[in-house]
């Protein structure tokens, strides 16, 4: 796959999760939030959708990287933590 299209579906993936977290948290819901509630399964069911979305946006700058539009050095280099622009 073309590594910019690539990089538009997991962006679209990480949109979609996103979307997807703040309605199961009830982020619109016009409710008081300390009277807001959520289940450990629906809890647990979101962590892992921002786990996926988390791993989306990894694929995307590890796509940027290998096509030399990296924004940071990290992923090149295992370990140094430390962005290309710092």
């Amino acid at each position: 796959m073309n590594p910019t299209r690539e990089a538009a579906a997991e962006a679209a993936k990480v949109l979609d999760t996103l979307a997807a977290v703040s309605t199961e948290l009830s982020c619109h819901c016009g409710e008081p939030p300390h009277t807001l509630v959520l289940s450990a399964a629906k809890v647990q069911e979101t962590c892992s959708k921002i786990d996926d979305a988390v791993g989306a946006l990894k694929k995307i700058l590890e796509l940027a990287v290998r096509t030399g539009q990296g924004p940071v050095s990290y992923l090149d280099t295992p370990g140094s933590g430390e962005s290309a622009n710092e």
